[in-house]
């Protein structure tokens, strides 16, 4: 089945669960008189891919004594959370290692709080069709590729395309939403398509897509992030909650990385994927969230200096100035 997406044309409509409401709750807020602003300091407003990020908290255990609700809001990729976060929709989020490159260009008002770093170091592929004639990444020059703009997947392609001697300007980006890509590919509509899991492993599982950058690991931005909103940190209450999410999603991924084949059904549940695509991405994908290190730091870095001399962001950007130490430990 192909992941699919709710679309969302703009953050401010983005669909919110709240993961933990009821009934007896409101009632009982209604009942003692509780203000509108009383309800909302009560809540984390969380934004999520599909990225088995509520699964993997909700099958750990971690959230069986949180004090607080958390509300999602799901989005189709990383460069719309961090508009929400601009626009102070969302308080917490993990996104990949360019939305944060692209958002500080654009002067949204964020903070990157805390690096999950994927233990295989491995994020994002270049995919090619079973039948394809492109055999390298060298091979691609003159190729459409799909990719969705600001993602860690413009982000490898970048630095792929330079490891094998080409550029964007050899190439033929078409610049499409995930779902949007994916059907492009499946479709033939484009040579290529530059993407991260679980879209991966479900293209070369069920479609048998080779990926063209499996032993070229030096070129994956594979670093991840949590950030947050400047409104959000900026209130006490609120950048407590963040602070005390971060350590349940650091526990959670630690029990993922014990249990996989747990975690990876219950992302199979919560996306409607299937559920071998998701345990092998989940025996994989093995996260561990801490604190932003000055390597990470200079990492990203080194990707916002690439896309700045590609012509891909209208400034440079000092990845140092977007980074909120203390919320986790």
């Amino acid at each position: 089945m192909p992941i699919t997406f709710r679309s969302l044309r703009r953050p401010g409509i983005a669909r919110r669960q709240a993961a933990m409401a009821s009934a007896a709750l409101l009632a009982a807020a209604a009942l003692t008189g509780c203000s509108g602003d009383e309800e909302k300091a009560d809540v984390l407003r969380v934004g999520v891919q599909k990225d088995g990020v509520r699964s993997v908290l909700e099958a750990s255990g971690v959230l069986d004594d949180l004090p607080y609700e958390i509300e999602y809001s799901e989005f189709t990729a990383g460069p719309p959370i961090i508009e929400a976060a601009n626009a102070d929709e969302i308080d917490v989020a993990w996104v990949g290692a360019a939305p944060p490159i692209f958002g500080a260009a654009a002067g949204a008002q964020f903070k990157i709080v805390a690096t999950v770093a994927e233990r295989d170091e491995k994020q994002d592929s270049i995919l090619v069709p079973a039948d394809s004639d492109i055999g390298s990444v060298a091979d691609l020059k003159g190729k459409s590729i799909a990719v969705a703009k600001g993602t860690s997947g413009h982000g490898h392609l970048l630095l792929a395309l330079e490891a094998n001697g080409l550029s964007l300007d050899d190439v033929e980006p078409q610049y499409l939403a995930p779902a949007d890509g994916q059907a492009a590919f499946q479709s033939g509509a484009v040579d290529a398509w530059a993407i991260w899991d679980p879209f991966v492993t479900q293209a070369v599982m069920e479609n048998g897509a080779v990926d063209l950058t499996e032993d070229q690991p030096e070129t994956d931005p594979y670093l991840q992030f949590e950030i947050a909103s400047v409104g959000a940190l900026e209130d006490d209450a609120t950048r407590e909650k963040i602070t005390d999410f971060l350590t349940r999603l650091r526990d959670a991924f630690a029990w993922a990385a014990e249990n996989p084949q747990e975690f990876g059904a219950g992302w199979a549940e919560e996306s409607g994927l299937s559920e071998d695509v998701l345990v092998a991405v989940a025996e994989k994908k093995k996260n561990d969230v801490r604190p932003v290190s000055e390597g990470d730091i200079a990492s990203i870095q080194l990707l916002a200096d690439k896309f700045t001399e590609a012509g891909e962001l209208p400034d440079a950007v000092d990845v140092a100035a977007i980074v909120e130490p203390g919320l986790i430990e």
